[in-house]
């Protein structure tokens, strides 16, 4: 499955991607920060859902290991959906 092209967006700090999927975009805005509870807005598709779940995982992360594991974890889940 690839990435709907009409979810592609440019802002300050380049491309984004849905409403959590870019260098420092997060909850549809640029710098954004996510709650992890219901308030968040949905995200748009599966790679959105990875970008959320990646967002949410460095904004609780407490260690170099813990934020590795969650760029492994959204680089794997894209790979996943594009094969």
């Amino acid at each position: 499955m690839l990435p709907t092209l009409e979810y592609f967006h440019f802002g300050d700090y380049g491309p984004y991607y849905g409403n959590y999927g870019g260098l420092d975009y997060s909850a549809g805005t640029e710098n954004g920060t996510i709650t992890g509870t219901s308030a968040d807005p949905a995200p748009i598709d599966a790679y959105d859902q990875l970008f959320y779940g990646h967002d949410l995982a460095l904004q609780q992360a407490s260690s170099t290991e813990e934020r590795f594991e969650a760029h492994v974890a959204v680089i794997t889940g894209v790979y996943d959906l594009l094969f």
